[in-house]
């Protein structure tokens, strides 16, 4: 006779059916002959990007700073002057320490000149910079899409790579959640951010390699990718901590058959044993979850940071206040923080201040999880105009895109009760 704790168990264990043994991608509604059929669609004939960018002219503005300095008695060099997409940077070489006092000093004064009051000054690298968040040039997601570091990234390989953002030199940044492999990020804008995240896995991997589960604030925010089969969408909170239960019990199951397998990892089991898939899990709002249970919540997530890279199940959690993710950060040593509220808010992401100071137009502070020091990009914007037309062209990989599913869902699968 089963215990109420066994039986509750064991319909936990039975909600996931996976066939560890081989895989053939087919839904009623939706079908492809083989997954060798699928073309992933190609990034520069969906995605805005800039053929040429935009040069604003700085020789008016160094000149008015060498006479405000040379009537400030300060000696230097000014070695840096880099005109970045939204954000110019001025870097000077003081000779002594005086002079590197009444640069810092003037800050009032650059305000005037550049006619700005974000202006920012701060020391580092033995410079004394000065930056201005000059909107010259919007940052697109094709953009950062059509690096070359990307184009080695993505495909059918072990990478999986999300769009982070690009810096001041134009350089951009990717997280790859193979490696990460999961991702916090908070702020102002992070909804805008996510939708960057989201296009550049279905830009990357075919359905055979991931599935893509979207817990969203309000439905219609991911619904534009509900048409996606692979791509489910949910914006139920109770749905979402069940979810989370479920992945839970899915790491077992899947270290279970790795173990039977001999295998470390999921790339060795895919290589030797049979075919598991990455699921790729963006929950836009963690605080509704946390609203619902607190205590769930933190201990689902929590543990999947820590168990679920190895097996392929991969965490990307957001929410406006970074205040909701003290007792989890430490799960997570990869962050994103987007312009937040307050001084506190900043230190729980990037331990140290700077992020309430950001810009509104997608400017973030990301630690990569390696180094201690954030970088400072500016994340692309895509149009829901883009997302249609990217969710259109991998709907053309199905026989009839136009139909109605009418088989179960991912979701349902997941959720079967």
């Amino acid at each position: 006779m089963l215990t109420e704790a066994e039986r509750v168990r064991a319909k936990r264990q039975t909600r996931l059916r996976i066939d560890y043994s081989g895989y053939r991608y087919k839904i009623t509604g939706h079908t492809t002959t083989t997954m060798a059929d699928f073309v992933l669609p190609l990034t520069k004939d969906l995605l805005k990007y800039h053929t040429r960018w935009n040069e604003r002219s700085l020789r008016p503005y160094t000149d008015e700073l060498f006479d405000l300095w040379a009537e400030n008695g300060i000696d230097g060099l000014l070695d840096t002057q880099l005109q970045g997409p939204t954000l110019t940077r001025f870097g000077i070489i003081p000779d002594d320490r005086k002079s590197a006092d009444r640069i810092v000093g003037l800050l009032p004064t650059y305000k005037a000149i550049f006619n700005r009051s974000d202006v920012q000054v701060y020391r580092a690298d033995g410079h004394v910079y000065i930056d201005v968040p000059w909107q010259t040039d919007q940052v697109f997601l094709g953009d950062i899409l059509l690096d070359d570091e990307y184009e080695r990234l993505h495909g059918y390989g072990p990478e999986i790579p999300v769009a982070i953002g690009m810096d001041i030199y134009r350089q951009s940044y990717f997280a790859d959640l193979a490696q990460m492999p999961h991702l916090l990020v908070a702020g102002q804008g992070r909804t805008a951010f996510l939708h960057g995240v989201i296009i550049s896995l279905l830009l990357s991997h075919a359905p055979e390699d991931i599935e893509v589960y979207l817990c969203g604030q309000r439905r219609s925010e991911f619904d534009k990718y509900n048409r996606i089969p692979y791509c489910q969408v949910s914006s139920d909170p109770n749905d979402q901590i069940i979810l989370l239960e479920d992945l839970n019990a899915e790491v077992d199951r899947r270290y279970a058959a790795m173990y039977e397998s001999r295998c470390r990892t999921i790339y060795d089991f895919n290589r030797r044993a049979g075919k598991m898939k990455h699921l790729i899990i963006i929950i836009e709002e963690y605080a509704n979850l946390v609203a619902i249970n607190k205590r769930a919540a933190a201990s689902n997530l929590t543990r999947l940071a820590e168990m679920a890279a190895a097996c392929g199940i991969h965490l990307i959690t957001a929410s406006e206040k970074s205040v909701y993710f003290r007792p989890v950060r430490d799960s997570f040593p990869s962050r994103v923080c987007l312009r937040t509220d307050t001084v506190a808010d900043s230190y729980v992401m990037i331990d140290r201040k700077g992020a309430e100071k950001l810009g509104k137009k997608g400017m973030l502070f990301y630690l990569d999880g390696s180094s201690a020091t954030p970088y400072l990009l500016q994340s692309g914007s895509v149009s829901a105009k883009e997302i249609r037309a990217v969710v259109s062209a991998i709907m053309d990989n199905y026989a009839d895109p136009s139909s109605k599913d009418t088989g179960p869902t991912l979701w349902d699968k997941l959720f079967s009760r």
